[in-house]
């Protein structure tokens, strides 16, 4: 009777499994056991999954070099009910993107988007719009277009698609429009600009912006992604873009974003 019990959960296993064949990029990738690999990956359709890939570490056919953290793979899963651990199948490497692992600043760079997108995103939240965000930004590092404004542009991208545009409209304390002749502060967790009249009067962390600088970033949400690498980021902008970006996923995610340090240092 034991037995018979067994069988049939495990027929019932096999029968509720599914065969799922998606484009895909590898966001992390650890060793298991001596063979086996756990891997996450944010898929085109399915958003960000994690599975186990069984003797991936020995094979060289399936999963060699295929599986390393920034590959832009087609990977073959199969799901099974009441589990969140996929089983990877296979997998077809369409490019490595090689250069973001041998020049240190790009996979600087490279790793501070991998880590903003694990902390901004949850898993089976399936987002083409974001996969295409992400295939746009690892490629243009890859390629070496400017890696520092294209961080900026990946994350003010971003968080307009999750729900958190930041407003650089105006003033989010007296409602004065935005004006060159004005300076002005992001509000970290207001989400927009406090005007210089304004800012002994509100409470909380800021970065100061300049109006080149806000100009810049209005481009960056609005511009067309053809048109993005046009945009020409000064060392101000860079600098004061990325901080208060920083500041404000910080803010969002309540969680440190650790390879900031190093990103910070490439800024000097």
């Amino acid at each position: 009777m034991q037995t018979g019990r067994l069988s049939t959960e495990l027929l019932k296993n096999i029968m509720s499994s599914s065969n799922t064949e998606s484009t895909a990029i590898v966001l992390d990738s650890l060793n298991h056991g001596e063979s086996d690999k756990i891997v996450t990956f944010f898929c085109q359709g399915s958003g960000r999954v994690t599975g186990i890939a069984k003797g991936a570490n020995r094979s060289k056919k399936r999963f060699q070099n295929k599986l390393e953290i920034f590959s832009y793979i087609t990977i073959s899963f199969k799901e099974r009910q009441n589990t969140s651990l996929v089983f990877i199948e296979d997998a077809e490497l369409h490019d490595s993107f090689i250069n973001l692992r041998c020049y240190m600043e790009r996979y600087i760079s490279a790793s501070f988007i991998r880590e903003t997108l694990l902390l901004a995103t949850s898993e089976r939240e399936g987002d083409k719009e974001v996969f295409a965000l992400l295939h746009w930004a690892l490629r243009s590092i890859d390629e070496a277009k400017p890696h520092l404004p294209v961080c900026i542009i990946f994350l003010l991208r971003l968080f307009n698609h999750l729900g958190y545009r930041p407003d650089f409209d105006g003033c989010r304390s007296c409602s004065s429009s935005f004006s060159l002749r004005d300076r002005y502060f992001f509000h970290h967790v207001a989400g927009g600009l406090i005007c210089s009249n304004c800012a002994e009067t509100v409470t909380g962390n800021y970065t100061e912006l300049s109006p080149g600088t806000i100009r810049i970033l209005k481009q960056s949400l609005d511009e067309t992604p053809d048109r993005l690498h046009r945009l020409g980021f000064s060392k101000q902008a860079t600098s004061q873009s990325l901080t208060m970006l920083h500041h404000y996923g910080r803010n969002l995610f309540q969680r440190e974003i650790h390879s900031w340090k190093a990103l910070r240092g490439l800024m000097r």
